[in-house]
């Protein structure tokens, strides 16, 4: 059975709680505001309350993005010039702003000042989250394995892989925009951004383009190819796409090879089980940590351009996935597209859950809670305790 077959039945099946890394005060140049939101992804809800306040996305504050199909809290800034109060929206055909909505049962989302801070708010900038998650159809046979691998996860912790939510911009298998922008195929990339790898027989026939796509594109897609109908060369045109939205691609790639580089090393290091992903991809998972001391402090590089690696067996696992995978040297701390790519930084190589505990359970079902660090997901510590 598939892993969102068990996990998110319903968005309340998948509650998540943001621990903010600032507290609200009296004082303070920017109004603090709590969003809270069912089935609704965070930038379609920062885009609803920009057109109806009025007030320009770049100057609303956020920590991170919270999953779409769930029940999110999650804290924005704003400047104190605007007059927020309270306001709720609900989708009805189109959005509209509603008196009044319960996101616990109902699509939609609410905002309210709950105070003020003396700085906006930045991506990353919070302790952590708390999950809430109710796992359905939680069988007889499930059981012995969850419990098993709850008590590995409890002494090991679990690999700090990225999750499905990091590779929205990959449409097929492998087929990733930024390495058709790395070797300046740009009509490439809008292919594949557009496309994935799937086959298209009026590809180059703008207009028709336009007219099939247009029902389901953003306003800046449409841009986009309205561009090329005229006549830019695709680097111009793909440049038209929001610099945000451009470097999700440099993220999902780099976020595969990270990924990867994990996954070679536990190999090489521990007993392990591999765990389907998306897009055919596989997860490897310890079973077995003889140095967890050790492994609770590793981090793991980007590129190693920045921070090469002092574990031998680590700078292994990194040579041999970019010679997998065909990455070169040239390509790190580039400019392309806009933007600079392949940039090195340093993420944990394992994650230690805490306040993990069962709340309730019966012959179907079983809830738990945990707290999970800033860019952890939950649902790579679900993959294992359902599947390992």
């Amino acid at each position: 059975m598939k892993l969102y077959a068990r996990i998110k039945r319903t968005p309340e099946d998948f509650i998540v709680e943001e621990i903010p890394s600032v507290e609200p005060t009296d004082t303070g140049r920017f109004l603090l505001l709590e969003l809270r939101k069912r089935n609704v992804s965070t930038l379609e809800a920062l885009r609803v309350f920009s057109r109806f306040k009025k007030i320009p996305l770049k100057e609303i504050g956020f920590s991170g993005l919270k999953d779409k199909f769930a029940v999110t809290t999650q804290y924005l800034t704003v400047p104190e010039s605007y007059d927020i109060g309270e306001a709720c929206f609900s989708w009805r055909g189109r959005w509209v702003e509603v008196s009044s909505l319960d996101p616990l049962k109902q699509d939609g989302f609410c905002i309210k000042v709950i105070g003020r801070t003396w700085k906006p708010l930045e991506i990353g900038e919070l302790k952590g989250n708390r999950f809430t998650i109710t796992i359905r159809n939680f069988e007889k046979n499930l059981r012995g394995k969850f419990y098993r691998n709850l008590e590995i996860v409890k002494k090991y912790g679990f690999p700090n892989y990225f999750g499905e939510q990091r590779f929205g911009s990959v449409k097929s298998r492998d087929d990733f925009v930024l390495r058709y922008m790395l070797r300046g195929d740009f009509e490439g990339a809008l292919r594949s951004y557009f496309f994935g790898k799937s086959s298209i027989d009026f590809w180059g026939d703008w207009r028709k383009l336009y007219k099939t796509l247009s029902p389901t594109l953003e306003e800046y897609e449409k841009d986009l190819i309205k561009g090329l109908m005229r006549g830019l060369p695709p680097e111009k045109a793909f440049k038209i796409l929001p610099k945000n939205v451009r470097l999700m691609f440099n993220f999902a790639y780099q976020s595969f090879l990270w990924n990867e580089t994990l996954r070679f090393y536990i190999e090489a290091r521990y007993p392990f089980v591999r765990i389907p992903f998306i897009n055919n991809w596989k997860l490897s998972y310890y079973l077995k940590v003889h140095d967890v001391d050790y492994l609770r402090e590793l981090e793991i590089p980007y590129t190693g351009k920045q921070y090469p690696p002092r574990d031998s067996l680590l700078k292994k696992a990194l040579s041999r996935v970019f010679k997998v995978y065909g990455v070169k040297d040239e390509w790190f701390d580039r400019e392309v597209g806009g933007m600079i790519v392949m940039t090195d930084g340093l993420r944990k190589a394992a994650v230690f859950p805490e306040e993990l505990k069962i709340l309730s359970k019966d012959k179907r079902s079983l809830k738990m809670t945990f707290t999970l660090p800033p860019g952890s997901y939950a649902t790579i510590l679900l993959r294992f305790l359902l599947k390992g």
